[in-house]
């Protein structure tokens, strides 16, 4: 007996065999070819050599880490290496770590979501609008997003990770220079297929930093500097988004090519943690990541370092506690404009109980000027500061030492808060030290350091001084030479004309 298939039918398990067909064959090929999975499927038009050559090692290597500089198309790649994964299997699962919220949802998840939504519905599943999670087979084929920060939304730790099996598991940890090993160590015992690590060359130690020393032979390693990448090798705008001609002078001038700051950010390269710098790279990124809140009671103290020369700046900082925040920043303003802008900041901010002033060369003027103004913030106490003057304890050669010292101290205790402020972070570890015969610690000069290309520390100088609200001049002292300042042509020979560096009074 002859059984009738509708035409309809007919041409429709075709079409049906012929997608299935097509899908299959487009998987496999986005396995052989990831490149071609991100240009046909996901629109991606321009890719640099290094972003292939990331995809390739997750493709081939089980254990892969990327150490970049600064916008070299990490977090691009990655977000949508999350896409290309569950493309090429039928059950698979990816988990994204990070040591923040901000890093796994706003970074690499908006990478990935932009990608699904540049796809065009070619890609399967569900991309959640705003959770850090893609779906295609509930339970069997997904990815989700974990930070170590608590109270965020995905605020799961790396020990916490537990019961995620497939035989297909990636595991890509996003900023791991700043993961604990501990949480590494969680995320291995997943037993993932692939383990990618992806970071910044900001500490010298831990898996990430290792796993470009001594676990080389585990792990393939790439390097991306901004040199690498499309937009420098051709000079021009290749791709938007990633290190310019530009950009990369701006780091140069700012910081300088010696800096670690510019190694790090630039090149890609580790740093070298010399025991003569006051606060290493490492120590400092932490500090940024460190989250010490501000608190409603305690001594707020402002540190005001008045520029001197055409190029620096006059900077005030904010210190309350461990929580240490940038106030102003201005380049070429008189005297009057920078003690103008304290008491604004001080009558604004009732938390501010002190006003830490450099008092030498033109700081002079702003100090005066604030105590000529005392009765606008009557209930804080102005202390002058002079980096040349007698250290309050006698293992420092003068105060500017000391200050320096303390601050060091509370970033080595991970004791200090502050924001991503480059120039802040570029000063403290470009800045030297040394023992002297006698045992004391002498910093290196604001002279020697312009002499090697490094930047002037005025942001750390604020920031120094306001640990020294207790070792400075009290204002009763300081003012009663205001009227016999005349005699001399840059003031009265008190301490807060003496030089920083040698600790003279100039004549």
């Amino acid at each position: 007996m002859t059984t009738l298939v509708n035409p309809n039918t007919w041409d429709g398990l075709v079409a049906i065999s012929e997608a299935a067909r097509a899908n299959a064959n487009d998987r496999a090929r986005a396995w052989s070819d990831p490149e071609w999975f991100l240009r046909d499927k996901l629109q991606c038009k321009i890719l640099a050599p290094k972003q292939i050559e990331i995809l390739l090692s997750i493709r081939d290597h089980a254990n892969t880490s990327v150490v970049g500089g600064n916008s070299t198309g990490k977090d691009y790649t990655t977000g949508r290496s999350v896409l290309w994964w569950l493309y090429v299997h039928d059950e698979a699962i990816v988990v994204v770590y990070g040591p923040t919220a901000r890093q796994v949802e706003q970074i690499i998840w908006r990478e990935a979501r932009k990608g699904f939504e540049d796809a065009r519905g070619a890609l399967p599943g569900y991309m959640y609008p705003k959770a850090a999670q893609y779906e295609v087979v509930k339970d069997r084929r997904f990815a989700v997003g974990f930070s170590a920060q608590a109270g965020s939304s995905i605020e799961n730790r790396g020990q916490g990770i537990q019961g995620f099996h497939s035989p297909h598991t990636l595991v890509i940890v996003t900023e791991a220079h700043a993961v604990e090993d501990s949480e590494i160590e969680s995320l291995i015992s997943l037993g993932p297929e692939r383990f990618v690590m992806t970071g910044n060359p900001l500490v010298s130690s831990g898996e990430f930093y290792r796993s470009f020393k001594q676990l080389r032979e585990i792990y393939n390693g790439i390097k991306i500097s901004a040199k690498d990448t499309p937009n420098l090798i051709e000079g021009r705008t290749v791709i938007p988004g990633m290190a310019t001609v530009e950009s990369v002078q701006t780091w140069a001038d700012r910081f300088g090519i010696d800096s670690p700051v510019y190694k790090a950010r630039v090149l890609a390269e580790f740093p070298d943690n010399t025991e003569d710098s006051i606060v290493n790279l490492a120590q400092a990124e932490a500090a940024v990541v460190r989250d010490i809140p501000l608190a409603g009671e305690g001594e707020g103290i402002l540190g005001v370092d008045v520029a001197r020369f055409g190029d620096d700046n006059s900077v005030i900082y904010r210190r309350q506690g461990g929580h240490a925040r940038l106030a102003y920043r201005v380049n070429g303003r008189p005297t009057t404009h920078i003690a103008g802008k304290v008491i604004e900041i001080c009558q604004s901010d009732l938390h501010i109980d002190k006003v830490v002033v450099d008092t030498v060369g033109v700081g002079a003027g702003v100090y005066d000027l604030l105590v000529q103004q005392q009765h606008l913030i009557p209930k804080v106490k102005l202390v002058a500061f002079v980096g040349g003057a007698k250290a309050h304890r006698g293992r420092y050669v003068n105060r500017i030492a000391e200050v320096w010292w303390r601050m060091r101290e509370a970033f080595v205790a991970g004791m200090i808060d502050i924001e991503n402020d480059d120039a802040l972070i570029s000063q403290i570890t470009t800045r030297t030290y040394e023992l002297q015969s006698d045992a004391k610690i002498r910093l290196e000069s604001k002279v020697k350091m312009k002499e090697r290309g490094a930047p002037s520390p005025d942001e750390a100088d604020a920031l120094a001084m306001t640990f020294g609200a207790d070792i400075g001049t009290p204002a009763k002292r300081i003012d009663r030479f205001a009227q016999t300042r005349s005699r001399h042509p840059m003031g009265f020979q008190d301490d807060r004309y003496r030089d920083t560096d040698t600790g003279e009074i100039p004549e």
